[in-house]
């Protein structure tokens, strides 16, 4: 392509971003706290016509370096739906193209788009060396832990219904009993913590639960005869088990959720105040409400309200704008909560603070 045109392209683009920002400021000042993305897909000055690839890349960071919205990634790598959910792996030494197809910037592997995707045939190493959505580490412990449970789902879960010699708390090697169980391997134990409660209409969307460690099953019958394999909190007679969850992989490619779902934050990991960049949070919207791994959500702060004096000399009280603080990755989703990581944030995020459609910035 000319470097004029080039050029003008991007002053265009720029140009496009100022207008998208003018907009969004006169919405804020109209009261508007969550307005529409714009369709323009807009590329940071800097981005690579070719980027290697490496080992601790994200999806998140990748496209980062492409676009100043990364949850646009699916835009520049030409995604369907079924791609965004189920997406082409990505592994430390591929080169990534940039090139402009139509008037509009499209990303691809150098050498063909290799067609490596998720399913149940895929072998573990070969997921696990690809590049995640996000930092893996940062969200393992509550990928594989149980997270989340109803009252129905707690009252019918199998129980530890003893432990050796008449002790309650059990240790690592320990012999227990239990009742309930359908199948053997490794299972979880976990005990009822606080509930997640809808701030607004007051409904209880489930009981966030304390993982405790794993157990094994070593013989069946009316009374299940187990052994303690790991101890992380705790694990006491009257636990519940869960099933230990099979591997699972985020690498759903980020992208916004729609609109029409907004929600608030309604705890923080371990009841932090004021949640920054890769502290995890619940909100109250999950799969019933059409949240999705992958999601991304922009965190919206309401304006505190200031004493002015008007021009009559008299004082009156005007709220400042809502203003977008940060963003979420949703990494896990139940019935009617999700987890998410905060990617970005500006300020401080805290329970209450508003979720919805991120915002171009």
């Amino acid at each position: 392509m000319p470097f004029g045109c080039r050029r003008t392209r991007q002053i265009l683009n720029i140009g496009a971003l100022f207008m998208r920002k003018s907009i969004i400021s006169l919405a804020l000042a109209l009261g508007l706290a969550f307005p529409v993305l714009a369709d323009t897909l807009t590329l940071r000055p800097d981005a690579p016509a070719r980027y290697v690839v490496v080992r601790g890349d994200t999806l998140w960071g990748i496209s980062g370096r492409y676009l100043k919205s990364p949850w646009r990634w699916p835009e520049l790598w030409r995604m369907n739906r079924d791609e965004v959910r189920n997406p082409h792996l990505i592994y430390p030494g591929e080169v990534l193209v940039l090139s402009w197809v139509n008037g509009r910037p499209q990303l691809s592997l150098e050498g063909g788009q290799r067609v490596v995707k998720l399913s149940p045939r895929i072998r573990i190493e070969d997921a696990d060396s690809a590049v995640p959505s996000i930092p893996a580490k940062v969200i393992e412990p509550f990928i594989k832990r149980p997270l989340v449970v109803s009252e129905a789902e707690f009252a019918r879960s199998p129980r530890i219904i003893a432990g050796p010699d008449d002790r309650v708390i059990l240790s690592q090697g320990d012999r227990l009993y239990a009742q309930g169980l359908d199948e053997g391997g490794v299972w979880q134990a976990y005990r009822m913590n606080k509930p997640l409660t809808d701030p607004d209409t007051k409904e209880v969307l489930g009981y966030e639960v304390v993982y405790g460690g794993d157990v094994r099953l070593e013989k069946e019958g009316e009374v299940q005869t187990l052994r303690v394999e790991r101890v992380a909190e705790e694990i006491a007679v009257g636990d519940r088990l869960v099933k230990a969850p099979r591997a699972l992989f985020v690498h759903y490619a980020p992208h916004p959720v729609d609109e029409s779902v907004r929600g608030k934050i309604i705890s923080t990991y371990n009841g932090v105040s004021g949640a920054a960049q890769y502290y995890n949070v619940v909100i109250n919207r999950g799969a019933q409400q059409g949240v999705e791994v992958g999601h991304v959500f922009g965190v919206f702060k309401r304006g505190p309200d200031v004493e002015v004096t008007g021009s009559d000399g008299k004082k009156k009280k005007v709220s400042l704008p809502t203003e977008q603080g940060g963003k979420l990755f949703i990494y896990r989703v139940f019935d009617k909560v999700a987890y998410g990581l905060v990617m970005e944030s500006q300020v401080p995020l805290n329970v209450g603070d508003e979720v919805a459609a991120p915002v171009d910035e």
